[in-house]
């Protein structure tokens, strides 16, 4: 139990904003402390798997560890789709079931509609992801503000990227 109690207090200095593990937006895009970055969450994931070896009791199941995966790739700074199967593989070794040549395949075909939109790839990823999270949840309350705060974000890092 001990390991678990360490862990929360771990937990609890991700959350305090002062320690840099969030972003400074929130999901809505207004400032102030917004999500945790996706750095921090890998180095929690990769924190909580090799306690969950530790104290031999699974704290994680391998379908939280796949809707991890999707909503990494819905981040506002998105995760490249195999971040977890990178982690869970070099933690214990195991290959996460994913396909990586039907991930290629699918990243061709957003590039190409992306293009074929004039939207960038990226955020067609995201909100796609999200469409997913929101359709593994069987619950479509707040997805369109989700997917516009999805494309303000992508027009903001273009104006800031047109600034610099």
């Amino acid at each position: 139990m001990e390991k678990l109690i360490e862990f929360r207090e771990t937990l609890l200095f991700y959350r305090d904003p002062a320690n840099g593990k969030r972003d400074n937006r929130r999901m809505n895009g207004n400032d102030g402390p917004g999500p945790l970055l996706i750095s921090a969450r890998r180095e929690l994931l990769k924190q909580l798997l090799a306690l969950q070896e530790e104290v031999g009791l699974q704290l994680i199941s391998p379908e939280e560890l796949l809707l991890i995966q999707q909503m990494w790739k819905a981040a506002r700074d998105p995760d490249d789709g195999r971040g977890v199967a990178r982690i869970v593989n070099k933690q214990r070794g195991i290959i996460m079931g994913t396909d990586l040549n039907e991930l290629n395949r699918l990243r061709e075909m957003e590039e190409e509609v992306a293009r074929e939109k004039g939207i960038d790839a990226e955020t067609l990823r995201r909100m796609l992801a999200k469409v997913e999270e929101y359709s593994e949840s069987h619950r479509a309350h707040g997805l369109p503000d989700d997917l516009l705060n999805i494309l303000k974000d992508d027009l903001q890092n273009q104006t800031a990227g047109a600034k610099i």
